[in-house]
């Protein structure tokens, strides 16, 4: 019967064996328009400056390898966008300041977003929630901020000199309804999708979104700066009077050079001029301070942290706690007088003994833990 046989989509998906087709820009999966010739090259420079910031800013904050690779670049819509994200993503926004302030953003799934926040803090980046707190979007934020910061001074050095500068950052987890440059609706965006890879923790995918003015207006301010000077007109030469010939110029009278003192004899060699040798100093070396003062911690000094002094701890059964009432005392692991512990985020970080301060309780830390101790 007719209708037993396949159909030319049918067979041309056979001999696929389901495999994408390739788009004529060269990248397997891009959806969208294609990408212009005349902004291919602009395009293709601003890929590589942030792909290069990500991994060092994310490498240095996170203290792990990271790898980042360029899955598609593809004009687009921002509604066509949003579709291929992550629900209730964490969006970084923008100004570029120097390029007329068109915006751009980094989108990075919420697990992305607190793994970072998690280990710029000192953590493993593992058992977390995936979803970010208050916290976490302030630390995040700081981080990725720092990575527009370093792409903005690729390029600025691109433009031999012309400062690109970010401009009103902002951060937020979005919702269901959200549009990525809310100023500017109706304007089509490009759309750079990353896969980023943080070694022993997490891949996840990216997304940096660019207007499509501000890729064409990075391509023309390169253009400009890249066209060489007009070359100097060279000299008009005067005219030689006819008949008359020119006399050559005068040449100049040599000095004679002074010769050294001694015996001037065929075939010995005259010392040369007198060079002042001496040893090389070298200003002493220093030694570093080993308190762990670096630059990591400098980025994120200025985000709160939640402090909590733990009593003590004890377990019970359901049971028991279904009993208690007021007046129940509840016995804890730790001995009368013994110190209580400081914690940072959950983390053991000091212990010390509670005081009384103006009728509030306190605690004198008395023993600082070592990130490197095995008391706990």
């Amino acid at each position: 019967m007719m209708s037993d046989l396949l159909s030319q989509d049918e067979i041309n998906a056979l001999l696929s064996a389901g495999n994408p087709s390739v788009p004529e820009n060269g990248s397997a999966g891009v959806s969208g328009t294609p990408i212009p010739p005349q902004d291919k090259k602009a395009l293709g420079d601003i890929s590589s400056v942030f792909v290069s910031s990500l991994q060092s800013v994310f490498g240095m904050l996170t203290g792990k390898t990271v790898d980042v690779g360029v899955v598609e670049e593809s004009y687009s819509t921002q509604a066509e966008v949003i579709p291929s994200l992550d629900n209730e993503p964490f969006v970084l926004r923008a100004k570029s300041g120097g390029l007329g302030s068109e915006p751009l953003a980094i989108i990075i799934p919420q697990n992305g977003g607190q793994i970072l926040s998690d280990m710029m803090m000192g953590g493993e980046g593992k058992d977390l929630s995936g979803v970010l707190s208050e916290l976490d979007i302030s630390a995040a934020q700081e981080g990725i901020s720092q990575v527009i910061g370093s792409a903005f001074t690729s390029l600025s050095g691109m433009l031999k000199g012309e400062r690109l500068i970010p401009e009103d950052v902002t951060a937020k987890v979005e919702d269901d309804s959200w549009v990525v440059f809310p100023q500017k609706e109706d304007a089509d965006v490009c759309n750079i999708k990353l896969r980023i890879s943080i070694a022993d923790v997490l891949d996840f995918d990216a997304w940096i979104i660019l207007s499509q003015q501000m890729v064409r207006a990075f391509g023309a301010a390169v253009a400009a700066v890249s066209q060489p000077p007009p070359a100097p007109a060279a000299p008009a030469q005067p005219a030689q009077q006819a008949g008359i010939p020119q006399a050559p110029p005068p040449q100049q009278m040599q000095q004679p050079q002074p010769q050294p003192m001694g015996f001037n004899m065929p075939g010995l060699q005259q010392p040369g001029p007198m060079v002042d040798v001496r040893p090389a100093e070298f200003s002493p070396i220093s030694a570093k301070d080993g308190t762990g003062s670096g630059s990591r911690i400098d980025l994120v000094s200025d985000i709160p942290v939640r402090v909590t002094v733990e009593l003590g701890r004890t377990r019970k059964n359901i049971s028991e706690i279904l009993n208690m009432s007021a007046g129940s005392i509840i016995e804890l692991d730790k001995m009368a007088g013994e110190s209580v512990d400081v914690l940072v985020n959950g983390k053991l970080i000091a212990r010390g003994e509670v005081v009384v301060i103006d009728e509030n309780f306190g605690v004198r830390v008395t023993e600082i833990i070592n990130a490197m101790s095995k008391t706990y």
